[in-house]
């Protein structure tokens, strides 16, 4: 049997016609140094075109261009080309071959002129997150998810708006929840919300994972960080809503199973409570819990629940297993107690 090979669609980049014939006024110069000139040109051109392969060109000519431009003093016309390779990157859809031309052009981006593009990166993703709206926010969650595949400018800015990421995605995910209370029997909107829950679940694990170092900190620090605590309480809370509510679709129970397992591991400094706090999950009980912080006990009150549903153990074995391939997996002895009872969890499980 021959397989055929699936092929990404190429879109073009369409930008509304106001900010597009900004950007063109912006970048039209007959003067200044010549590079920055000739980048501005280039940039010019892709945006006027309407053909996706053309402009995959242009793009991947701006990095060799980018490369080459000598330390100058940043002016209008080059933030101009910084915003609009911004601008592109944060309007393209998923898996789309331009984006991931267009990061690796800002990849290109010479070291004199990161923190600008950071800058850039900062506002319009700043923006976008406190702007966006219903609609919006399944776009605003895949850009938040692109920054983090592979593209180190777009990750120093999801570090920099830490914060203010976690919150819009709590903001997201709870009014997932809400819209999915009332869409029983509209199954094709339902499908399409989980898809959207899914991603947002995903794409919060993401940000916790690639920013452990920073949580710890904060979370460590002696200044207040109630904002912060109040933000993770909120996702804890989605994830465990997703976890408990048979009406959301099993690939989403199990993320937000594995999300529960990822966030105490994130909030948690020592390995060993990490451990003691996943067996109690698994069991179903308050045992051992006497060193976590209050909040996370409140917060999971609903996990220790006899009578919760069965699904909820396996999604948390899930999460467990998943928690010993992650990078800088933690050790300690109640780790043994935990490879021992996720068999134990499953084969419980099965007798049932």
């Amino acid at each position: 049997m021959v397989v055929k090979k699936k092929t990404l669609k190429v879109q073009a980049v369409v930008l509304d016609e106001d900010k597009l014939q900004q950007l063109i006024a912006c970048l039209s110069v007959d003067e200044g140094e010549d590079g920055v000139r000739q980048l501005a040109w280039t940039l010019r051109s892709c945006l006027e075109l309407t053909d996706s392969v053309q402009q995959i060109q242009l793009i991947k000519k701006a990095a060799t261009q980018l490369e080459t431009l000598p330390e100058e003093k940043p002016g209008s016309v080059l933030d101009a080309c910084l915003n609009t390779l911004v601008l592109v990157f944060t309007s393209l859809r998923a898996k789309n071959p331009l984006r991931r031309a267009v990061s690796s052009t800002l990849g290109s981006v010479p070291e004199w002129l990161q923190d600008r593009t950071l800058n850039c990166f900062f506002v319009r993703l700043s923006d976008g997150m406190s702007s966006s709206s219903s609609e919006d926010s399944p776009h605003v969650v895949d850009t938040i998810s692109a920054c983090l595949e592979g593209f180190p400018l777009g990750e120093s800015c999801i570090r920099k708006l830490l914060f203010e990421v976690l919150l819009f995605l709590h903001k997201v995910l709870n009014e997932y929840l809400c819209q999915n209370r009332g869409l029983a029997g509209r199954h094709i909107a339902q499908a399409q919300l989980m898809q959207w829950c899914l991603a947002a679940v995903k794409t919060s694990m993401l940000v916790l994972q690639r920013s452990q170092d920073l949580l710890s900190e904060a979370l460590q620090a002696d200044s207040d960080h109630r904002k912060l605590k109040d933000t993770l309480v909120g996702l804890l809370s989605c994830y465990i809503h997703i976890l408990t509510d048979e009406d959301f679709v099993q690939s989403v129970q199990s993320t937000a199973g594995m999300a529960v397992v990822l966030l105490v591991r994130s909030v948690l400094v020592s390995g060993d409570q990490v451990a003691s706090v996943v067996c109690s999950l698994l069991r179903g009980s308050l045992q051992a819990l006497n060193s976590a912080p209050d909040w996370l006990k409140q917060t999971c009150s609903g996990l220790w629940s006899r009578g919760r549903p069965p699904g909820v153990s396996l999604y948390l074995c899930h999460g467990a297993l998943a928690m010993l391939s992650w990078k800088g997996a933690l050790t300690g002895p109640q780790w043994e107690d935990l490879l021992l009872l996720v068999p134990e969890t499953l084969l419980d499980l099965d007798v049932r």
